[in-house]
């Protein structure tokens, strides 16, 4: 069609939408946020992200963002209100999580491995920066004022 009648012709048709390559959330400290947030996640990067690389995804944020809606509620810390940001990179999917929350303890990001425990005597929590640590990459965190920031990277394949 010559140049002349296509600008007469309308607009060009659309491409397939693509899966936006980011993900922003700003939701309050609440489990029941969390879900959701976990939820809409899960519907954006349907069918461009694997099941593996998805599943250590929520994984992490559940536990992250789960830690930071229990210390607000038990500290009273803060507003409350946090903010979710995922990037699709080549290598990954890069997140970043920022709340007003009480600073991160030191030692959560130390490196170290599991400890030795009896299988009949496991505690019933205290695995949480474990789990963080093995499936994220680039893990980091920075206090900036009153703000928490978490910065890390969920690899599309599981590095062991």
């Amino acid at each position: 069609m010559p140049h002349t009648e296509r600008q007469n012709a309308g607009p060009a048709p659309r491409r397939a939408a693509r899966v936006q390559p980011m993900f922003h959330r700003v939701l309050q400290a609440d489990p029941r946020d969390v879900r959701q947030a976990l939820t809409d996640l899960r519907g954006r990067f349907a069918g461009a992200v694997s099941a593996d690389a998805m599943g250590r995804l929520e994984l992490v944020l559940a536990e992250v963002m789960n830690n930071v809606a229990e210390h607000a509620a038990t500290q009273g810390v803060g507003s409350g209100c946090m903010h979710l940001c995922i990037v699709m990179q080549d290598s990954g999917l890069s997140c970043a999580i920022t709340d007003d929350g009480s600073r991160l303890p030191a030692d959560c990001l130390k490196p170290r491995g599991l400890p030795a425990l009896d299988p009949l005597d496991l505690p019933e929590g205290g695995f949480g920066w474990f789990l963080i640590q093995g499936l994220t990459q680039s893990l980091c965190y920075y206090r900036e004022g009153h703000r928490n920031c978490l910065a890390f990277t969920v690899p599309y394949t599981q590095v062991s």
